[in-house]
C-alpha cells in the first residue's frame, strides 16, 4: 500500500490564485489547480470536492491571513480600548498593491457566485463588527470608523479610486478621530 501524499495547502492556495488571475473565475477548475500546483487531480479532489470548495478554501485562507495581520498590529500597538479597530487602521496604512487588488477581485467574484463564500464573508464581517462594538467605550463612533475604513478599502481594492498619499493619510487620521468622537464633536482635528 502506497504512502498518502501530503498536499501543501499554501501551494494549493497559490495555485488557485494563479489560475483565477490567468483565466478568470470561469477558468477555475480542479484540473487547472492540479496542473498549476503540480499535483494530481485526485489529490485536489481529496481535499476540495468542487470549484466552490476551492474558492471557499481560498477565501478562508485570505481572511485568516488578514485577521492574523490585524492581530499582529494589535499586539504591537498594545492597545486595550478599540484594539481591533486600531489594528485594522494600522494594517491599512499602506495603500493596496496590484496583487492585493487582484485578490480582492477574486474574493468579490467568489462571494457573488457561491453561497458558501457569502456565508464565510458574512460571518467574518459580523464577528469583526462585534469586536469593534465590544472593545469600544463609544461603540457608535467606533462603528462609523469601521464603516469608513471599509468604504476606503472598498474604493481602493476594487480600483474605483486611489488617493494621493497626503490625502489618504489625512483620511486615515479622520477615521481614527471618528473612532473616539462623540455626537457633539463637529469638526475633526487638522494636522
Amino acid at each position: 500500500m502506497g504512502r498518502k501524499k501530503v498536499i501543501d495547502r499554501e501551494k494549493t492556495m497559490q495555485a488557485i490564485e494563479t489560475v483565477v488571475r490567468q483565466h478568470g473565475l470561469a477558468g477555475l477548475t480542479i484540473d487547472a489547480v492540479a496542473k498549476e500546483a503540480g499535483i494530481s487531480k485526485s489529490s485536489v479532489l481529496y481535499d476540495f470536492s468542487s470549484k466552490n470548495a476551492l474558492l471557499a478554501a481560498f477565501l478562508r485562507s485570505r481572511m485568516e491571513t488578514k485577521r492574523a495581520a490585524i492581530a499582529d498590529a494589535c499586539a504591537q500597538g498594545g492597545w486595550s480600548e478599540d484594539a481591533w479597530l486600531k489594528g485594522l487602521l494600522d494594517h491599512i496604512q499602506t495603500a493596496p498593491s496590484e496583487e492585493d487588488m487582484a485578490i480582492a477581485m477574486i474574493v468579490a467574484a467568489g462571494t457573488g457566485s457561491s453561497d458558501e463564500c457569502r456565508k464565510i464573508f458574512t460571518e467574518t464581517v459580523s464577528e469583526d463588527m462585534a469586536k469593534v462594538a465590544g472593545q469600544s467605550a463609544r461603540p457608535r463612533a467606533a462603528m462609523l470608523a469601521y464603516l469608513a475604513a471599509y468604504g476606503l478599502m472598498s474604493m481602493e481594492y476594487f480600483g474605483f479610486h486611489s488617493f494621493p498619499p497626503a490625502q489618504r493619510n489625512q483620511i486615515l487620521q479622520d477615521i481614527g478621530w471618528l473612532m473616539t468622537a462623540s455626537p457633539s464633536d463637529t469638526t475633526p482635528p487638522t494636522s
